[in-house]
C-alpha cells in the first residue's frame, strides 16, 4: 500500500493503519484500546467516509455532541478532553502521512559514506 494515498482509505481502514503503528512504536496496551475505543465512536459518529472528505467540522460536532451529553461535571469534562486529544492525535498523523512516501527507485540504496564522506585525521582507528 502506498502511504501516499492514505486520503483515499476509509476512515475505519485509516484507524486501523493508525492502531497498528501505534502497536508497532511499543504503545501500551491501555492507550491502544483507547484509541481504539474513541475513534470507534467517533467514526460511528461522522460515518465511515474517506480520510480526503474529514474536515475540522466533524470534529467540532462530535465535541460539541460530547459536550452537550447527559452527564455533566468535572469528570465528563475529563473525558470530552480526552476524546478531542485521542482524535486530535490521529487527525495529525493522518496529516503526516501525505509526507511519507516509498523510495521511487528501490534499486538505488544510499551509502552512509556518500552521506557522511571520511575525512583524514591524525587519529588512529580503534582496534578492538
Amino acid at each position: 500500500m502506498k502511504l501516499e494515498s492514505i486520503k483515499e482509505e476509509f476512515l475505519s481502514n485509516a484507524r486501523n493503519i493508525f492502531l497498528f503503528d501505534c502497536q508497532v512504536a511499543g504503545l501500551d496496551a491501555q492507550r491502544l484500546n483507547a484509541y481504539r475505543d474513541v475513534l470507534g465512536l467517533f467514526i460511528e459518529f461522522t460515518g465511515n467516509i474517506q480520510v480526503k472528505d474529514l474536515t475540522p467540522d466533524h470534529v467540532r460536532l462530535y465535541i460539541n455532541n460530547l459536550s452537550d451529553g447527559p452527564n455533566e461535571g468535572e469528570e465528563h469534562t475529563r473525558v470530552v478532553i480526552s476524546h478531542y486529544t485521542l482524535i486530535h492525535d490521529w487527525v495529525r498523523w493522518l496529516y503526516a502521512q501525505k509526507f511519507v512516501t516509498e523510495r521511487s527507485d528501490s534499486s538505488f540504496t544510499p551509502y552512509l559514506s556518500s552521506l557522511f564522506p571520511l575525512r583524514k585525521t591524525n587519529v588512529l582507528p580503534f582496534c578492538a
